[in-house]
């Protein structure tokens, strides 16, 4: 792979990764005023299940073709019609479950009564399938441009759909039709700027040969899906819909914060390092480059966040949601940490064909938020958010530990890798602390966080060893290509 290929995607990759990101918490930030937690906590429910048939749907197809390496046109074409087909199949069959067993489903998840909104909401299976495809197919032509063009439209629609029908009344169908009207300019822009159109083909050795391959990437998908929605399947019935509403957007807002920082990368990242799985010096050297980079951004964010926790939440929710604070404080902290290094293991990790070790980490970090969902009764809900966001540091300890062992990457060497970034933020951090600037009104807190940026790059421009390197490499980012 040529280096300028890698760079240029890298680029648009950036780009529309932290455009799409900044319109979704605007998003969330507006709809957080203008509709009820018991909203949010609605929406949640009839998303858990939608997200989990989504799951189903993809069935590891996406992993297969953006990390396979086909040895023929031939393959390629034909496998890519046997994902499109199986794709599709199964999510308009998973469709028609949820619409038989309506009643069975909303009753699982604590939404009782929204059972025709339920199967407006699954409507969405059978769009995400095709649309799914067609992007797995350009992010494995490196084609980010015309995915990064399709993603920012398709987060602006919602943006200026929702909100219309937010404000006349419309509560949470605003959520679910904003959302069903985004897909659909999704699947129009994916088949109008594609290169593949399905073609009437399937073949069962084909399904076989993917499934033996995507096995791995699905049981991993369904553990990412219990681990993400589990929480939400009890906590309506433990501390009631509010708090499910709750603890479901601030989760979600912070997310979207801390997790434009993988998608900054991680897409260029899984289809370089896929290509280089054979070749040790040259894995190694991605995965170093990208981690230290990315690193800049994701560790002084995350001990930021959790510092600014209380102005955070009032910036992107508004004061009414002061309850979410400890959560998003604790959350965007442990997220950042698994960003900045677990989330490089586990994608090498699956890079060098150990899935299984992936689906391993996951049950443990699952069984360690249903060990806490059994104590529930001993702890009120501000106490559960503590445990269980301290919990989500078991899977990039665990991702290290693996990742060591088979990629050969010590996590000693890791840290020296961005050793300039850790210091830099322990040093705005301390100042942070001693100066107390988190006391003040949100108007100087803001003034202080631009000072906490300023002191961190300072620090960072002045001990890092590549710093004439670190510019260039900024600056052909945004001019190449």
């Amino acid at each position: 792979m040529k280096k300028n290929k890698v760079l240029i995607a890298t680029k648009w990759s950036m780009i529309s990764e932290v455009i799409a990101k900044v319109i979704s918490p605007i998003t969330t930030m507006i709809l957080a005023r203008l509709l009820s937690t018991e909203v949010f906590g609605i929406v949640a429910s009839i998303t858990a299940i939608t997200s989990l048939a989504d799951l189903l749907t993809d069935a590891g197809f996406n992993a297969y073709i953006v990390q396979h390496q086909f040895k023929s046109e031939i393959e390629k074409k034909n496998t890519f019609n046997v994902c499109f087909w199986s794709n599709f199949i199964i999510s308009s069959v998973l469709f028609w479950v949820i619409v038989i067993n309506r009643n069975t489903f909303s009753a699982l998840v604590g939404a009782q009564g929204f059972e025709k909104a339920l199967i407006v909401a699954s409507l969405v299976l059978p769009l995400t399938s095709i649309s799914s495809i067609e992007q797995a197919i350009m992010k494995k032509e490196l084609r980010f441009k015309e995915v990064g063009l399709i993603k920012v439209i398709s987060k602006i629609v919602p943006l200026v759909s929702t909100i219309p029908l937010a404000l006349s009344g419309m509560e949470y169908w605003s959520l679910i039709i904003g959302t069903l009207i985004g897909e659909l300019v999704n699947v129009i822009l994916c088949l109008k700027i594609g290169s593949f159109l399905p073609s009437f083909y399937y073949s069962f050795a084909y399904l076989k040969k993917i499934s033996s391959f995507s096995l791995w990437a699905f049981m991993e998908s369904i553990l990412e899906w219990l681990i993400a929605n589990i929480a939400i399947l009890f906590l309506g019935s433990l501390y009631g819909i509010y708090y499910l509403g709750v603890f479901k957007t601030g989760i979600n807002i912070i997310s979207q914060i801390t997790t434009s920082v993988y998608a900054l990368y991680s897409n260029v990242y899984k289809s370089a390092i896929a290509k280089e799985q054979s070749n040790a010096q040259s894995f190694k050297q991605i995965f170093y480059t990208f981690q230290r980079y990315t690193s800049i951004i994701s560790i002084p964010l995350g001990v930021g966040v959790f510092l600014y926790r209380n102005l955070v939440t009032d910036i992107l929710l508004g004061s009414k949601w002061y309850e979410s604070i400890t959560l998003i404080g604790l959350w965007g902290l442990t997220a950042m940490i698994s960003i900045a290094f677990g989330n490089f293991y586990s994608d090498a990790i699956r890079a060098k064909g150990y899935p299984q070790k992936l689906v391993f980490i996951d049950l443990i970090y699952l069984a360690t938020i249903i060990l806490i969902l059994m104590n529930t009764e001993n702890m009120n809900f501000q106490e559960f958010c503590i445990y269980f966001s301290l919990a989500k540091i078991i899977q990039p300890v665990l991702q290290i530990f693996w990742g060591q062992k088979i990629c050969n990457i010590r996590f000693l060497s890791v840290l020296s890798n961005c050793y300039p970034q850790l210091i830099a933020t322990g040093v705005m951090a301390t100042i942070v602390i001693i100066f107390n600037f988190t006391k003040y009104d949100n108007l100087i807190q803001i003034v202080t966080v631009f000072i906490s940026i300023i002191v961190y790059f300072i620090i960072l421009v002045c001990i890092h060893p590549e710093r004439k390197l670190l510019i260039k490499y900024f600056q052909e980012l945004m001019h190449r290509g």
